[in-house]
């Protein structure tokens, strides 16, 4: 009888902990955030995609963004999405009800001027040297993403 109880508190403690990394949420990026990421991505293609949870083309192009992730394994493929949304708690909780399968970061409000995002979707593609090879303003569908992927994988 004990070791049951040990085991449903274990249990209950795994959930509650889960629980509060979830509440931790998305957390905001600048620039210099940003290029770390960009750096320690090199030797893998980066995916960077702007969108916002408002933004219906967005909305449309994640499920092609999460599939492209499940695709391609981590060690050549990082994607990070950058949320202009205002609100954390809003992003967090579509974060969790899409199950968005890649970081999500909301910008700081330096990312969108220093990199002149005005309209979203915007994708910017890093090759795994790190050379940004695409700057994409729309929708890219999920065989767009394949074929990027592949070519920039070419680019080491």
């Amino acid at each position: 009888m004990h070791a049951i109880k040990t085991l449903t508190a274990l249990l209950l403690l795994t959930f509650c902990l889960n629980g509060a990394a979830l509440a931790q949420g998305v957390r905001t990026i600048g620039p210099q955030d940003l290029k770390q990421i960009v750096d320690s991505s090199k030797g893998r293609v980066l995916i960077v995609n702007f969108w916002a949870t408002w933004c219906g083309p967005c909305v449309k192009e994640l499920p092609a963004l999460m599939a492209t992730r499940q695709e391609f394994p981590e060690r050549d493929l990082h994607i990070v999405g950058i949320s202009l949304d205002y609100s954390p708690k809003a992003v967090d909780a579509f974060v969790t009800r899409q199950k968005i399968n890649f970081p999500v970061y909301i910008d700081n409000g330096d990312i969108g001027s220093t990199l002149s995002v005005k309209s979203i979707p915007r994708t910017i593609i890093y090759s795994p040297s790190g050379e940004m090879i695409l700057d994409h303003l729309g929708i890219i569908s999920e065989e767009g993403f394949r074929h990027i992927v592949k070519k920039a994988s070419l680019m080491r």
